[in-house]
Protein backbone atom coordinates (compact mmCIF):
# COMPACT_ATOMS: atom_id res chain seq x y z
CA UNK A 1 0.00 0.00 0.00
CA UNK A 2 0.98 3.47 -0.65
CA UNK A 3 1.11 6.34 1.19
CA UNK A 4 -1.49 9.62 0.17
CA UNK A 5 0.55 11.79 -1.89
CA UNK A 6 0.51 15.33 -3.25
CA UNK A 7 -2.37 14.51 -5.54
CA UNK A 8 -4.72 12.77 -3.22
CA UNK A 9 -6.05 15.41 -0.95
CA UNK A 10 -6.48 12.89 2.33
CA UNK A 11 -8.58 16.11 3.97
CA UNK A 12 -10.27 16.77 0.81
CA UNK A 13 -11.23 12.82 0.39
CA UNK A 14 -12.47 12.35 4.01
CA UNK A 15 -14.69 16.02 3.67
CA UNK A 16 -16.11 14.82 0.69
CA UNK A 17 -17.05 11.10 1.75
CA UNK A 18 -18.40 13.57 5.01
CA UNK A 19 -20.46 15.52 2.93
CA UNK A 20 -22.46 12.36 1.45
CA UNK A 21 -22.49 10.08 4.09
CA UNK A 22 -24.48 12.94 5.76
CA UNK A 23 -26.26 14.06 2.86
CA UNK A 24 -27.69 10.45 2.53
CA UNK A 25 -28.93 10.08 6.05
CA UNK A 26 -27.44 5.95 6.52
CA UNK A 27 -25.59 5.63 9.59
CA UNK A 28 -24.67 1.76 8.79
CA UNK A 29 -24.17 2.06 5.21
CA UNK A 30 -20.69 2.85 3.93
CA UNK A 31 -22.23 4.26 0.76
CA UNK A 32 -19.28 3.07 -1.45
CA UNK A 33 -21.00 3.99 -4.64
CA UNK A 34 -22.25 7.61 -3.78
CA UNK A 35 -18.92 8.50 -2.52
CA UNK A 36 -17.17 6.90 -5.35
CA UNK A 37 -19.42 8.97 -7.70
CA UNK A 38 -18.80 12.18 -5.98
CA UNK A 39 -14.93 11.28 -5.96
CA UNK A 40 -14.85 11.16 -10.15
CA UNK A 41 -17.24 14.23 -10.24
CA UNK A 42 -14.94 16.40 -8.15
CA UNK A 43 -11.71 15.11 -8.72
CA UNK A 44 -12.23 13.12 -12.09
CA UNK A 45 -10.93 9.64 -10.73
CA UNK A 46 -13.24 7.09 -12.86
CA UNK A 47 -15.42 5.35 -10.15
CA UNK A 48 -15.36 1.14 -10.57
CA UNK A 49 -17.68 -1.60 -8.87
CA UNK A 50 -17.30 -5.13 -8.54
CA UNK A 51 -16.54 -7.67 -5.70
CA UNK A 52 -13.57 -7.16 -3.16
CA UNK A 53 -11.76 -10.02 -1.31
CA UNK A 54 -11.07 -9.15 2.25
CA UNK A 55 -7.95 -10.52 3.96
CA UNK A 56 -10.49 -13.06 6.24
CA UNK A 57 -11.25 -14.35 2.55
CA UNK A 58 -14.74 -12.97 3.03
CA UNK A 59 -16.31 -11.23 0.20
CA UNK A 60 -17.99 -7.58 -0.33
CA UNK A 61 -20.07 -8.75 -3.40
CA UNK A 62 -20.97 -5.16 -3.89
CA UNK A 63 -18.49 -2.33 -3.42
CA UNK A 64 -16.88 0.34 -5.46
CA UNK A 65 -13.93 2.70 -5.44
CA UNK A 66 -11.96 4.70 -7.98
CA UNK A 67 -9.44 3.93 -10.30
CA UNK A 68 -6.57 7.26 -10.74
CA UNK A 69 -5.12 8.07 -14.10
CA UNK A 70 -1.89 6.35 -13.30
CA UNK A 71 -3.43 2.98 -12.65
CA UNK A 72 -3.53 2.84 -8.58
CA UNK A 73 -6.91 2.10 -7.14
CA UNK A 74 -8.21 4.22 -4.79
CA UNK A 75 -10.61 3.09 -1.74
CA UNK A 76 -12.01 6.13 -0.05
CA UNK A 77 -14.86 3.55 1.81
CA UNK A 78 -12.34 0.91 3.32
CA UNK A 79 -13.29 2.32 6.69
CA UNK A 80 -15.92 -0.20 6.74
CA UNK A 81 -14.26 -3.30 6.51
CA UNK A 82 -12.30 -2.66 9.47
CA UNK A 83 -9.76 -4.47 10.35
CA UNK A 84 -10.48 -7.00 7.29
CA UNK A 85 -8.66 -4.67 5.08
CA UNK A 86 -6.06 -2.05 4.68
CA UNK A 87 -7.16 0.78 6.58
CA UNK A 88 -9.48 3.90 6.27
CA UNK A 89 -8.34 5.38 3.06
CA UNK A 90 -6.41 2.80 0.58
CA UNK A 91 -4.62 3.85 -2.11
CA UNK A 92 -2.81 0.90 -4.07
CA UNK A 93 -0.20 1.28 -6.84
CA UNK A 94 -1.47 -1.55 -9.80
CA UNK A 95 1.18 -3.59 -9.05
CA UNK A 96 0.42 -4.62 -5.40
CA UNK A 97 -0.37 -7.56 -4.75
CA UNK A 98 -3.51 -6.77 -2.76
CA UNK A 99 -4.71 -4.81 -5.54
CA UNK A 100 -5.53 -8.34 -7.10
CA UNK A 101 -8.49 -8.55 -4.75
CA UNK A 102 -10.15 -5.92 -5.82
CA UNK A 103 -12.45 -7.49 -9.09
CA UNK A 104 -13.67 -4.44 -11.06
CA UNK A 105 -16.76 -5.10 -13.77
CA UNK A 106 -16.71 -8.92 -13.60
CA UNK A 107 -18.26 -10.54 -16.52
CA UNK A 108 -22.14 -11.65 -16.10
CA UNK A 109 -23.33 -15.11 -15.97
CA UNK A 110 -26.46 -17.67 -16.02
CA UNK A 111 -26.33 -20.38 -14.40
CA UNK A 112 -29.15 -23.03 -15.14
CA UNK A 113 -28.54 -26.78 -13.08
CA UNK A 114 -31.29 -29.78 -12.76
CA UNK A 115 -30.68 -33.00 -11.02
CA UNK A 116 -30.55 -36.55 -12.49
CA UNK A 117 -29.78 -39.55 -11.31
CA UNK A 118 -28.15 -38.52 -8.58
CA UNK A 119 -26.00 -35.95 -10.72
CA UNK A 120 -26.46 -32.55 -10.55
CA UNK A 121 -25.80 -30.91 -14.40
CA UNK A 122 -25.15 -27.39 -14.13
CA UNK A 123 -24.81 -25.51 -17.21
CA UNK A 124 -22.88 -21.79 -17.17
CA UNK A 125 -23.63 -19.26 -20.18
CA UNK A 126 -21.30 -15.99 -20.09
CA UNK A 127 -22.93 -13.06 -21.16
CA UNK A 128 -22.08 -11.71 -24.40
CA UNK A 129 -19.92 -14.93 -25.51
CA UNK A 130 -22.16 -16.77 -28.16
CA UNK A 131 -21.25 -20.74 -28.70
CA UNK A 132 -19.08 -21.04 -25.67
CA UNK A 133 -21.65 -22.94 -22.73
CA UNK A 134 -19.87 -24.28 -19.94
CA UNK A 135 -21.71 -28.06 -19.56
CA UNK A 136 -19.99 -29.27 -16.15
CA UNK A 137 -21.53 -32.72 -14.02
CA UNK A 138 -21.23 -32.51 -10.66
CA UNK A 139 -21.40 -35.09 -7.63
CA UNK A 140 -23.45 -32.67 -5.41
CA UNK A 141 -24.90 -29.64 -4.31
CA UNK A 142 -21.91 -27.90 -3.12
CA UNK A 143 -19.68 -29.02 -5.90
CA UNK A 144 -21.87 -27.26 -7.93
CA UNK A 145 -21.83 -23.92 -5.61
CA UNK A 146 -18.37 -24.42 -5.51
CA UNK A 147 -17.84 -24.56 -9.38
CA UNK A 148 -20.40 -21.57 -9.48
CA UNK A 149 -18.50 -19.40 -7.20
CA UNK A 150 -14.81 -20.30 -8.87
CA UNK A 151 -16.42 -19.04 -12.82
CA UNK A 152 -17.95 -15.78 -11.09
CA UNK A 153 -14.63 -15.19 -8.76
CA UNK A 154 -11.71 -17.63 -9.30
CA UNK A 155 -11.45 -17.48 -5.87
CA UNK A 156 -11.27 -20.08 -3.67
CA UNK A 157 -13.89 -19.20 -0.66
CA UNK A 158 -15.30 -19.80 2.95
CA UNK A 159 -17.07 -23.15 2.79
CA UNK A 160 -20.16 -21.16 4.77
CA UNK A 161 -20.84 -19.02 1.62
CA UNK A 162 -20.48 -22.15 -0.62
CA UNK A 163 -23.15 -24.25 1.23
CA UNK A 164 -25.40 -20.53 0.95
CA UNK A 165 -25.11 -20.90 -2.51
CA UNK A 166 -26.03 -24.34 -2.87
CA UNK A 167 -28.72 -23.78 -1.15
CA UNK A 168 -29.68 -20.78 -3.15
CA UNK A 169 -29.02 -23.09 -6.62
CA UNK A 170 -30.78 -25.88 -5.65
CA UNK A 171 -34.04 -23.79 -4.39
CA UNK A 172 -33.58 -22.17 -8.31
CA UNK A 173 -33.07 -25.94 -9.66
CA UNK A 174 -36.41 -26.58 -7.70
CA UNK A 175 -38.42 -23.68 -9.06
CA UNK A 176 -36.95 -24.53 -12.79
CA UNK A 177 -35.88 -21.38 -12.97
CA UNK A 178 -32.21 -19.81 -13.82
CA UNK A 179 -30.12 -17.97 -11.60
CA UNK A 180 -27.75 -14.50 -13.28
CA UNK A 181 -24.56 -14.17 -11.56
CA UNK A 182 -25.93 -10.65 -10.51
CA UNK A 183 -28.87 -12.38 -8.65
CA UNK A 184 -26.31 -14.39 -6.42
CA UNK A 185 -23.94 -11.72 -5.66
CA UNK A 186 -26.94 -9.72 -4.19
CA UNK A 187 -28.17 -12.95 -2.26
CA UNK A 188 -24.56 -13.22 -1.19
CA UNK A 189 -23.95 -9.73 -0.27
CA UNK A 190 -27.26 -9.96 2.39
CA UNK A 191 -25.68 -12.83 3.51
CA UNK A 192 -22.18 -11.57 4.14
CA UNK A 193 -23.54 -8.53 5.45
CA UNK A 194 -25.38 -10.44 8.30
CA UNK A 195 -21.82 -12.54 8.70
CA UNK A 196 -20.28 -9.29 9.43
CA UNK A 197 -22.77 -7.74 11.35
CA UNK A 198 -23.20 -11.16 13.64
CA UNK A 199 -18.87 -11.44 13.80
CA UNK A 200 -18.62 -7.53 15.31
CA UNK A 201 -21.70 -8.28 17.81
CA UNK A 202 -23.41 -5.32 16.06
CA UNK A 203 -24.22 -3.29 13.28
CA UNK A 204 -20.99 -1.37 11.82
CA UNK A 205 -21.58 2.41 11.79
CA UNK A 206 -19.38 5.01 9.93
CA UNK A 207 -17.25 6.84 11.93
CA UNK A 208 -18.92 10.64 10.74
CA UNK A 209 -21.85 9.30 12.63
CA UNK A 210 -19.74 7.96 15.43
CA UNK A 211 -18.55 10.87 16.61
CA UNK A 212 -21.84 12.10 17.09
CA UNK A 213 -23.99 9.39 17.91
CA UNK A 214 -21.81 7.50 20.27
Amino acid sequence: MVELGAAIDRKAILALRRQVRFQDGRPYDGRCSKVAAALEAQFGWKREWGRLRLLDARVCWQHCWNQLANGRILDATADQFESRWLGDIVVLDALDPHATAYQPAPPGWTFTLREQKGVIELVAVRDGVQGHDVAIPCVSWIAAARQVLTLMTGWSLPDDLIDYAARALRVRALLHQSITSLDLDGRLSVYEGAHATAARGGFWMSPEYAAVLE
